[in-house]
């Protein structure tokens, strides 16, 4: 394993003075801000008997203020800790407050500071790049902590809201008088003077705006980006001596990971299994070079095309591609290992581009489907999911939807992205997702087989309807083998914690005995939430342990880690580190021992794990831990929408993606032959 020299985005500072003096409050007074119950002082009884007894959730404070005697006391902040980090919080709020552009706090996590980048600012709009500060005390030294994260662009517009001529539905984040508020809680003083209220850009309101949107810069290294922009604004902005007189910084611009801390996956855990008893690390290679794990099951299998009347050519070409290969993409039989007939007596074509639903279906309603034949349609939609036009983007799933019903999974292509030249990198990627769409299986994890039964759960809400999170239960077993899903509202955990019965009562069938059940869950789930799962299995008399592990859905910004020894910064994959009590920061990209990832590849950031068990001794063993962390690592290798490698799991990754499309479906119920099929890749 090469030597690694790790650092986190991490600044360490003594406590500016041991003890202060505070007043305290029961009632809101002017200037005066909330602190919860939890960050009480030790010694808050002094001024508020029985304060704690009386279960009070929140006093008040201005943090500064001491002319009231008898509602003051001395607080120990290095005792304190809590309420010594929200103190420390509103010192750095109130500096950046007078320094930066604009800024964004809630006073007890996070402060934002936006700073104006006249290098990306347009006669639109002005841009601002963003960084983050958090403050947490005695987590990874025995100090105080300053946590700085760099947010990347920020974009608001020049034009206020009144000087707009759009709905106001459209509006989300606002700048008002270098602060940031929602919309729809703004001051009522704001309310006087909409002239100096201004939208920050969403990419919603990107397009209705007609502003373009900025494609993902792939190949960029983003841990050089996002290095250079910290170290920039450490000494520009931390490093000042007005800074410093608040917030006394120790001499050491990153916090240096001691050796004993870092940590690695299992060597070999990268591995996949292919076809012939072949392994490789790199999916393509490994599928080309040696065909899939298992190829589909079905003795035969009919392709159709459906299209608009004007897009035959496209179909056509798309036809020659299966047929006879493209470039480095096999010829789709090939890369199946199955014979398929493309049927082009069977493609259905339609006229209306503004709506095609209506013409499909009716097409679909007239064939008849013979039950002893696997159908896939491929859809050449004349739209993209992102779609500006919410309507427009319904139909690309409604049609996906219609095809379900008839027990035919799907694949749509965007038509205007056939002829590009290079077309030939996503055919493989096509490839592969119709291999899992026909119950084939591209690859599989190289390891040893356990009775454990893995259960991912996702949601998603999307920012351009009203509707509410929709959440999904995939099941797998501890090789990566895809069991099946289930869908429902955010909130109803008690069809969550049924269909993780139904799912153990399924793989009890081909198992005689599950020994136990890791659920990787989107967010943290609480006692509430864990209840209904734990009366279950108590009901089907099941005493097996449960791990959850809450797997961030989104990469880590604000914890980051860099290896200075490499060139590009980023640390060898399958690295881990503990970052707290069960809590992990864990990297997983394509850096092996001594390679640097393709930039094709990426450059993505660490992801954030953390860890609970339904018996609290189970997380003090070493070896289990590391067991888990190896699945999460694996799991990402399992993605078969791509032979690109992933950051995140696919038991997070494909819930996320059904949650995603399943509320733009018309059924509130998703077809039966769609939850045993990964036709949503």
């Amino acid at each position: 394993m090469a030597e690694q020299n790790l650092i986190l985005n991490i600044l360490t500072f003594n406590h500016p003075v041991v003890k202060k003096d505070f007043a305290f409050y029961t009632e809101k007074k002017n200037g005066c801000l909330p602190i919860n119950h939890y960050e009480f002082p030790l010694n808050i009884e002094e001024i508020i008997p029985d304060a704690k007894t009386q279960k009070l959730q929140q006093l008040y404070t201005d943090f500064e203020n001491t002319n009231d005697k008898e509602a003051v006391i001395s607080v120990d902040l290095t005792k304190c800790t809590r309420f010594a980090k929200h103190y420390y919080a509103w010192l750095i709020y109130k500096h950046f407050k007078t320094v930066a552009d604009v800024v964004n706090s809630n006073f007890v996590k996070d402060l934002e500071v936006w700073f104006h980048d006249k290098k990306e600012t347009t006669t639109e709009y002005n841009a601002y790049k963003v960084f983050t500060l958090r403050v947490q005390i005695a987590r990874n030294a025995a100090t105080p902590e300053l946590i700085i994260s760099y947010d990347g662009i920020s974009l608001v517009h020049k034009k206020s809201i009144l000087d707009l001529d759009i709905e106001t539905t459209m509006f989300k984040r606002v700048v008002y008088e270098k602060q940031i508020y929602k919309y729809d809680k703004l001051p009522d003083e704001a309310k006087y003077h909409w002239e100096n209220v201004y939208p920050i850009l969403s990419n919603t309101l990107k397009y209705a705006l007609n502003i373009p949107v900025q494609p993902k810069r792939n190949g960029t290294n983003r841990y050089k980006v996002y290095k250079s922009n910290l170290d920039y604004f450490i000494a520009t902005f931390i490093k000042s001596k007005q800074f410093s007189s608040i917030i006394p910084l120790s001499d050491e611009n990153y916090f240096k990971v001691e050796t004993i801390r870092i940590k690695n996956t299992t060597p070999g855990s990268n591995r996949l299994q292919f076809g012939q008893d072949k392994t490789d690390i790199v999916p393509y290679t490994g599928l080309i070079g040696n065909g899939p794990y298992s190829h589909c099951p079905f003795a035969h299998v009919n392709m159709f095309f459906i299209c608009h009347e004007s897009e035959k050519d496209k179909a056509n070409l798309l036809y020659t591609y299966f047929k006879d290969g493209y470039k480095n993409f096999p010829k789709l039989n090939q890369l199946l290992k199955v014979p398929v007939n493309i049927i082009k007596a069977d493609q259905i074509t339609f006229t209306n581009n503004e709506n095609p639903l209506p013409e499909i279906r009716q097409s679909l309603f007239s064939k008849s489907f013979d039950p002893n034949i696997r159908y896939i349609a491929i859809y050449l939609s004349p739209f993209s999911k992102n779609h500006p036009d919410t309507t427009k983007r319904q139909y690309y799933f409604q049609v996906k939807e219609e095809l379900l019903k008839y027990g035919i999974t799907s694949q749509v292509i965007e038509t205007t992205k056939i002829s590009d030249p290079n077309y030939n990198y996503s055919l493989v990627n096509i490839g592969v997702a119709i291999l899992a769409k026909l119950n084939g299986v591209p690859w599989r994890l190289h390891r040893t087989l356990h009775n454990e039964l893995v259960v991912g759960v996702g949601a998603f809400k999307s920012v351009n309807s009203s509707s509410r999170y929709i959440g999904s239960a995939f099941c797998f077993s501890n090789d990566g083998h895809f069991k099946g899903f289930e869908c429902y509202s955010q909130n109803d955990m008690y069809k969550l914690a049924g269909s993780i019965s139904k799912a153990i009562k399924n793989y009890r069938k081909q198992n005689t005995e599950v020994k136990r059940l890791v659920i990787h869950f989107y967010k943290t789930m609480s006692n509430r939430e864990l209840e209904p799962i734990k009366k279950e299995l108590q009901e089907m008399g099941l005493d097996i342990p449960v791990i959850i592990i809450t797997i961030n859905k989104t990469e880590s910004k604000d914890l980051v880690l860099f290896d200075l020894n490499c060139p590009e910064l980023i640390p060898v994959s399958g690295t881990f580190i503990s970052i707290g009590r069960n809590q992990f920061l864990l990297c997983n990209n394509t850096r092996y021992e001594n390679t640097l990832p393709k930039s094709t590849e990426g450059f993505p950031f660490p992801i954030k794990l953390s860890m609970s068990a339904s018996e609290n001794k189970l997380l003090e063993d070493d070896k289990l831990i590391k067991d888990l962390i190896d699945q999460v690592y694996q799991f990402s290798r399992m993605y078969w929408k791509s032979v690109r490698q992933q950051n995140l799991p696919v038991t997070i990754k494909y819930p996320e993606m059904v949650a995603e499309i399943f509320p733009h479906f018309e059924s509130n119920t998703m077809p039966e032959f769609g939850k045993n099929n990964l036709w949503f890749l």
